[in-house]
């Protein structure tokens, strides 16, 4: 299916691996222009020149700390320079440090709230009115299946991308008349390189095979295997699609039926 986005701008953070990757070279192989941005510049240039390699354009970046405002907005007059409006903004960021409630101090709630909810609202700031003016456009923020079901020990992202899902659900009210949606995608079990790190130190951990850790990680999910980065990026490319322009204010799932809402 050709989802009739060749040539839409966007921006895809936190796109040097893992599900921010997957996504950029979903939307690239759509032919959209990417703009990438991540903290690791390295990481960053390599993906970078991947992508650029599959699909034979160029791939432009921008290294960066989205939980910064100074490093947003020095993001920000990058992608300016070569992307005067974006079609396609996709919200991600890494998670903050596991805590309990109880354990997480005024400093980490203030640090999650920078790096989950005011990255977005920034970013959304400064580039949503390009997009009203044009009349298109597709925001799409990677979340968590947390903010369905909170995780234990991971309170600042359960409440930080809560509020994210809210905030997004509340705009994407008032942009749909300009042919504009918003929605989030969340992940369930995903198979990245920090999935599988936390795998293998559990499974260190308990002295077990992989094989017999495995089958006791999955029991819980339907589908019985982890998914795939390329699964993920797939249903993120699919939103921003024209195919797609009737759905909007959603929480998409991408996680083999874990949760157990029907929601």
């Amino acid at each position: 299916m050709d989802f009739e986005i060749k040539g839409k701008r966007a921006l895809v953070c936190a796109a040097s691996k893992g599900l921010g990757k997957a996504v950029a070279t979903a939307l690239a192989a759509e032919g959209v222009e990417l703009f990438l941005c991540s903290r690791d510049k390295s990481e960053l240039s390599e993906t970078a020149a991947e992508v650029e390699k599959s699909v034979g354009r160029q791939v432009f970046y921008e290294p960066g700390d989205l939980s910064d405002a100074a490093s947003r907005e020095a993001l920000i007059a990058a992608v300016k320079r070569v992307f005067p409006t974006l079609d396609v903004l996709i919200h991600n960021v890494g998670g903050p440090k596991p805590t309990t409630a109880r354990q997480t101090t005024l400093s980490d709630w203030e640090k999650g709230f920078h790096q989950l909810f005011m990255s977005v609202a920034h970013l959304n700031e400064v580039f949503l009115p390009g997009m009203i003016e044009q009349r298109w456009g597709r925001i799409v923020a990677v979340t968590s299946l947390s903010v369905l079901e909170p995780i234990p020990s991971l309170a600042v992202s359960n409440a930080m991308r809560a509020a994210v899902t809210g905030m997004l659900k509340t705009l994407s009210d008032e942009v749909a008349e300009y042919n504009i949606t918003v929605n989030c995608a969340a992940p369930g079990v995903i198979s990245t390189a920090r999935t599988e790190e936390r795998i293998d130190t559990q499974i260190k951990a308990s002295g077990g095979t992989r094989d017999l850790y495995m089958q006791e990680y999955v029991k819980n999910i339907p589908a019985k295997r982890l998914g795939t980065p390329d699964e993920f990026g797939a249903v993120v490319a699919f939103l921003c699609s024209q195919q797609a322009s009737y759905i909007t204010g959603s929480t998409i799932c991408v996680d083999g039926g874990k949760r157990r809402s029907g929601f």
